[in-house]
């Protein structure tokens, strides 16, 4: 005699070679699908271990500058570094300053030999017509 095992109508008989609810195979019940399903947590688990570390490398790091900015700070290292920079600062203006002069310059002397040879090629156009006609 067989006995007969109760399922649900809805449940498959076979769980290894049926397709799931979403239409995917091998299904949410097959070990294939269970060691993906493991390998993608680890994943996740290693991706969230690596932003960690990340985040504690940079905040190590800032804690490092801040360190060694109170140290030259207390030594007087910075103390010139402010006027450096505004003396810097203010060569760089300068030079961007003439640097614009004479490109506004050069573009006027581009603009005023191009309006000559327009004339005389304009000229010349007009005596060809002349001679022609």
């Amino acid at each position: 005699m067989e006995t007969q095992k109760n399922y649900p109508k809805n449940t498959p008989r076979d769980f290894n070679h049926h397709a799931d609810h979403a239409g995917t195979n091998p299904n949410r019940y097959s070990d294939k699908s269970m060691k993906q399903f493991k390998k993608e947590v680890k994943n996740k688990k290693s991706i969230i271990m690596n932003n960690k570390k990340v985040i504690i490398g940079v905040a190590a790091g800032v804690a490092a500058l801040a360190v060694a900015a109170i140290i030259l700070k207390r030594k007087g290292y910075l103390d010139g570094l402010t006027e450096k920079a505004e003396e810097l600062g203010g060569k760089i203006k300068d030079k961007y300053a003439s640097f614009k002069e004479t490109a506004g310059k050069k573009l006027d002397e581009a603009v005023q030999k191009g309006t000559e040879i327009a004339d005389k090629m304009h000229s010349k156009a007009e005596a060809a017509a002349n001679t022609s006609a």
